[in-house]
């Protein structure tokens, strides 16, 4: 059967769908925290829990995707993702802390359809070098859309407060329910014993020992650890220690995506002329040095939005290649790409939930922790990829 192709423009929305509901409130997480009466660790929870939901999220519309195909999936999770942005919003207008936990545990189970069925409508649609291509293409909106996210943030909370914040997620949400009714369904057909447990059971666990997928699934995890990590320790650092405004500081993070685009964009480039885990290798060394010199200025004292912000979008063209290019490897080395991706996303997600655990762990946030958190993932994503290489000779 011949796949009708899916219109890039919705793919470009439905991407980064949860990287938006992740980051579009944190230049509201200082007056947050004022709001709900706790304090910087307890409001950093709020990144925790919601990389939780976004990690178990990826789990069961894998499945669903495949009894029920890709739109209603997607469907199911707009409308999960309305209703946690909506309890969200009554937590923080009551001060009721833990019903604001759940709204964004909630936000986060619906919002993670996103990357998923992105991720097998791409796979489903176009051929792998095609593929490869388009995934480039979708994570431009993945590079773009945060940094836009956190500027409309930051101006949201300066002139309507922190509040607006989650009405504009509510009417995303809204827009991308209303855009997935014009996809066209891309499941080559529908598997009515895909929602059978030991089915899903085995599939996960066939996905579980394939050490390529699981290896370049961790890989991904590290970037995207670097990226949730400075989307919350920033704010805390730009806002509470350097001294810039909510508005100010969505400003600046319009920076840091210049790096994710140039990076999506060379990813392109080298897609025909470098082997996938040579591009992976590029991005961990520039994504080191940029780290390298972040520590540099905050060792020597000199904190400002300067030495906060320039290094950015140096480290995050590092981890564009390593995410790119990691996706795809994963991607070439998996048959059933609705399961496969589910993982990948799965354990992309985990890492990143840990990374955001540990970092709320520190009880007072020195700056030199910052740039000490990304080396360590940088590192990680080093040493996986010469396993990747060893496995691959």
């Amino acid at each position: 059967m011949k796949i009708k192709k899916p219109p890039l423009f919705t793919l470009l929305l439905l991407m980064p769908f949860a990287s938006i509901y992740a980051v579009l409130f944190t230049p509201s997480l200082p007056e947050i925290a004022r709001i709900l009466g706790v304090g910087d660790g307890q409001v950093q929870a709020t990144m925790t829990v919601f990389l939780l939901g976004y990690a178990i999220g990826n789990l069961p519309y894998g499945p669903l995707a495949k009894r029920f195909g890709r739109k209603p999936a997607i469907y199911l999770g707009a409308v999960v993702a309305i209703l946690g942005a909506t309890l969200s919003l009554l937590g923080g207008l009551y001060s009721f802390f833990n019903l604001f936990l759940v709204g964004r545990f909630l936000s986060a189970l619906g919002s993670s359809v996103g990357m998923k069925i992105s991720f097998t409508i791409i796979a489903d649609a176009f051929e792998q070098v095609e593929a490869t291509k388009k995934l480039s293409m979708a994570t431009l909106a993945f590079a773009i859309a945060p940094g836009l996210a956190v500027s409309l943030g930051g101006f949201l909370t300066a002139h309507y407060g922190w509040e607006s914040c989650f009405y504009a997620l509510i009417t995303y949400s809204g827009f991308v329910l209303l855009l997935s009714f014009f996809l066209p369904e891309t499941a080559p057909y529908l598997d009515k014993n895909a929602l059978n447990y030991e089915n899903i059971k085995e599939s996960y666990k066939r996905k579980l020992k394939n050490k390529k997928v699981m290896y370049s699934s961790f890989m991904m995890g590290c970037a995207t650890s670097i990226i949730y990590l400075f989307s919350t320790l920033a704010p805390f650092l730009g806002i509470n220690q350097i001294g810039l405004d909510p508005e100010q500081y969505g400003l600046l993070n319009l920076i840091p995506p210049i790096g994710l685009i140039a990076g999506s964009f060379t990813s392109l480039w080298l897609a025909t002329r470098w082997t996938k885990l040579h591009v992976v290798k590029l991005g961990i060394k520039v994504a080191i040095c940029a780290i390298i010199l972040m520590l540099f200025f905050f060792m020597i004292g000199k904190l400002n939005m300067w030495s906060l912000f320039l290094p950015i979008p140096f480290l995050y063209f590092g981890t564009s290649l390593i995410f790119n290019n990691s996706s795809s490897y994963a991607m070439d080395h998996m048959q059933d790409k609705s399961t496969g991706s589910a993982i990948m996303s799965f354990s992309n997600m985990l890492l990143a939930t840990f990374a955001v655990l540990m970092a709320q762990t520190v009880n007072s946030l020195l700056a030199i922790f910052v740039p000490l958190f990304f080396l360590v993932f940088a590192l990680l994503a080093w040493f996986l990829q010469s396993r990747l290489k060893k496995l691959s000779t």
